[in-house]
This record gives structure tokens, C-alpha cells and sequence, in this order.
């Protein structure tokens, strides 16, 4: 199998992005890649429970990556942000 599509959350409401996870399974998807960095992992973490529980009941964490990435702030500085991977799969 190869790439699992991306979605990539940001500051717009979970439901924007149930619904393109919900499109790219039903468009033939087996997997799906569900990715945040810094305060948009909370959202990340409810639009996958969110998905699973009202959505598609039969889709399942397959894996869960997280990590920091180094980041050149505006003003220069280097810093490091929080990053969450959430793999899912449909069985």
C-alpha cells in the first residue's frame, strides 16, 4: 500500500476536517493521515474520536507518531514545535 492521504489541521472547525476524512475514505482511501503541529493537536485528536464514533465506526488507529520539528520563528529565534501523526485505516 502506498501514501495514506494527508489532512492537515489547522484553525478551522473539526467538522471541516471529519468531513475530508470522511471523503477520502469514500473515495477509495485505505488509509489516511491525519497531521498537526502545536496548539491544533488537541482539534486533531477530536476530529479522529469524532470520526470514529458518529462517522465510520469501522475505522481504526493503525499508528500514532509524535515528535518535535525545529522551527525560525518571525523574529529569528529557533525554537521547537510539537508534531502528532494519527494513521487510520478502514477495515
Amino acid at each position: 500500500m502506498g501514501e495514506p492521504s494527508l489532512v492537515r489541521i489547522g484553525k478551522k472547525p473539526v467538522m471541516n476536517y471529519v468531513t475530508a476524512c470522511v471523503t477520502l475514505f469514500n473515495s477509495g482511501n485505505g488509509e489516511v493521515m491525519v497531521r498537526a503541529r502545536g496548539q491544533a493537536i488537541e482539534r486533531a485528536i477530536d476530529t479522529v474520536q469524532m470520526l470514529k464514533r458518529g462517522f465510520l465506526k469501522d475505522v481504526v488507529i493503525k499508528k500514532i507518531n509524535v515528535g518535535s520539528e525545529d522551527v525560525i520563528r518571525m523574529d529569528g529565534t529557533r525554537g521547537n514545535i510539537s508534531i502528532i501523526e494519527i494513521i487510520l485505516s478502514q477495515q
